[in-house]
């Protein structure tokens, strides 16, 4: 997410998003997002483009929101997608709340969103979170990713993803940008990588075209 100013310049998301968290506009953001995405994920089905999953964050107060499950799984309705295709974030943070939020993340589940774990490794991870919510793939925050070429931190994002796989999760590897980094994850059976080292935040334009010079590549 970027604020684009009247001039053109950009407002990076460090500089906005705490202050929508404070003063409660995060839960309009949020939605906007999300609906943004369904509506360019129709748009692809509509045009007979691959449509590939972009998952949304929630913040920890839109969960809080009653309805938060019935308001956006009608949003995936109305434009006709599946909610494979729109998986939903949840902040390790928010995940620290589990008690509280296991419900909701069941009825989540239940109607039918993938959850994956955001920023995993970037704060207080609680294991008790991965053993009471049901979450489906877990992020690995850049933090650890930089200690990738250590030998305390090797071993730290090698049993994590075997604990994750034991679980029946899939791990998602954030923030990656070096060569070794990729090669690293690859050997330790990571599921999927992302960073700089593919492409950098582009808009929906940019993003478009390489989907496709993608998949004219596999035709």
């Amino acid at each position: 997410m970027r604020w684009k100013k009247s001039d053109g310049t950009m407002i990076p998301p460090g500089e906005f998003i705490p202050l929508f968290e404070k003063n409660g506009l995060i839960v309009r953001l949020d939605e906007y997002v999300f609906q943004k995405v369904c509506q360019k994920q129709k748009e692809r089905m509509e045009q007979g483009k691959v449509v590939l999953p972009v998952s949304v964050n929630l913040s920890r107060a839109t969960l809080h929101h009653d309805g938060i499950v019935e308001r956006y799984a009608q949003i995936v309705y109305d434009n006709e997608n599946s909610f494979e295709s729109v998986p939903i974030e949840l902040t390790e943070t928010a995940a620290l709340y589990s008690i509280q939020i296991q419900g909701l993340t069941e009825k989540m589940v239940n109607v039918g969103f993938m959850l994956h774990m955001d920023d995993f490794g970037s704060g207080y991870s609680s294991m008790t979170s991965l053993n009471v919510l049901p979450f489906h793939v877990l992020k690995l925050d850049k933090a650890l990713i930089d200690y990738i070429g250590n030998s305390r931190g090797d071993q730290v994002i090698q049993h994590t993803i075997a604990l994750a796989h034991g679980l029946d999760m899939k791990v998602l590897a954030e923030g990656v940008e070096k060569k070794e980094q990729v090669e690293f994850l690859r050997k330790m059976q990571c599921d999927e990588i992302q960073g700089f080292y593919y492409a950098r935040p582009q808009p929906y334009e940019v993003y478009d075209a390489m989907v496709e010079k993608e998949q004219s590549k596999r035709r």
